[in-house]
């Protein structure tokens, strides 16, 4: 076996520029492809992620009616739900907010404690909001970090003030922390059309200690169907008000579903490049057979068959194959790692798409010396060696 591989390598070798050719088609192909493998299965994992820390994993309940706000009470009862872990409620609004030398467009969003639990907060600087201020009506907020930077100039700005639009007149609200949040994908493809967040006790937004939303975190394996028909069965058995139940897990497994969609449809496209490959690696097979014709006759007079012959040339185009799929392997991991360094991303090259890399590879290089492999079989060897 050993003696043929150095007999099929020095074969490739005797043209050392039209293998290298080859090897690098087939090296760009498979580069190509596994790039785009891995930059679409990180965006799609970071875009799954960003929305489970923006709370995209639960359900949102809410008055049908604008005017109508709901109360404690009703958070208490959807707590109590089988299938809800946690329940948070919420206030939204937008406004204007201003450091006095720089201002800003914000979400403002009140909350309390229980908000941690269901919104991914990675606390930079200061703290969280606790159930003093909230019980209190405390006018302190939450930053999110891009906000900070606009309207202070710095990331770290606990202890400032900012001024903020809250019911009918401006307010000061002492800033006590700055958070990153998981919108940054958001922020760089919305770009200003996505405000910024600000965070403050839902308490100090209505005279009453009332919201318009509660945002549910329930379990993984919870039917998000069956848990909004028991939740409106439960509300409307103990309260007079109408309500809505939105699904954002639901919506956010549609996303991730059309987003693998995205994934799988740009890898198609890249491995076009693996299919053009493939055709370079038959013509220079079969370039390789006109130049070796005597070489064939030779073979088959001294008892070679058919089938020696067409091995022979196979394993030529599996290694040319091969060795264009390590180097474009290799091309693949170093490119993605230096992109992981300079955009300080968790950007990798996956072991399974490494090997399906290689899979395909193989099965092209099969496939495409098939009938190159099989011409040469076919020659007799009498006219073969005429030629």
């Amino acid at each position: 076996m050993s003696s043929k591989l150095r007999f099929t390598i020095k074969c490739l070798l005797e043209n050392r520029l039209r293998f290298i050719l080859t090897v690098i088609s087939i090296a760009v192909g498979v580069t190509s492809v596994l790039i785009v493998n891995s930059v679409s299965t990180f965006g799609a994992a970071a875009v799954s992620a960003e929305l489970d820390s923006l709370g995209m994993n639960g359900l949102i309940v809410a008055p049908e009616n604008d005017g109508t706000l709901l109360k404690e009470e009703e958070t208490e009862m959807l707590s109590s739900v089988e299938g809800i872990i946690k329940t948070a409620p919420v206030t939204v609004s937008t406004s204007r907010v201003s450091s006095g030398l720089n201002d800003a467009s914000a979400m403002i969003w009140g909350i309390d404690e229980k908000a941690k639990d269901v919104v991914s907060f990675d606390l930079m600087y200061g703290r969280l909001i606790d159930k003093s201020d909230t019980m209190q009506k405390n006018k302190v907020c939450i930053l999110e970090e891009t906000l900070a930077y606009d309207i202070f100039g710095q990331e770290n700005a606990v202890g400032r003030n900012v001024e903020l639009l809250c019911g009918s007149g401006t307010e000061s609200f002492e800033v006590v922390g700055i958070v990153k949040t998981g919108k940054g994908i958001m922020q760089s493809i919305m770009g200003n059309y996505f405000p910024a967040f600000l965070y403050i006790p839902y308490t100090v937004i209505s005279s009453s200690p009332n919201f318009n939303q509660v945002f549910l975190k329930i379990n993984s394996d919870t039917d998000t169907a069956v848990l909004s028909e028991r939740i409106n069965r439960v509300l409307a058995e103990n309260t007079s008000g109408k309500y809505t139940v939105t699904d954002l897990a639901g919506q956010k497994s549609t996303l991730e579903g059309m987003l693998s969609t995205v994934t799988n449809v740009l890898t198609v496209i890249g491995a076009v490049s693996l299919i053009v490959a493939g055709i370079s690696i038959m013509n220079i097979m079969l370039i390789s057979v006109n130049e070796r014709v005597k070489e064939i006759g030779i073979k088959k007079s001294i008892g070679a068959s058919s089938l020696d012959i067409m091995l022979d040339f196979l394993a030529e185009s599996v290694i040319i194959s091969i060795i264009g799929t390590a180097a474009g392997i290799i091309g693949a991991v170093l490119i993605v790692k230096a992109g992981a360094v300079i955009l300080d991303t968790d950007l990798t090259v996956t072991y399974r798409s490494v090997l399906k890399a290689v899979i395909v590879s193989a099965i092209l290089g099969t496939l495409f010396g098939i009938i190159p492999a099989y011409k040469a079989s076919k020659y007799k060897p009498v006219e073969a060696l005429r030629r």
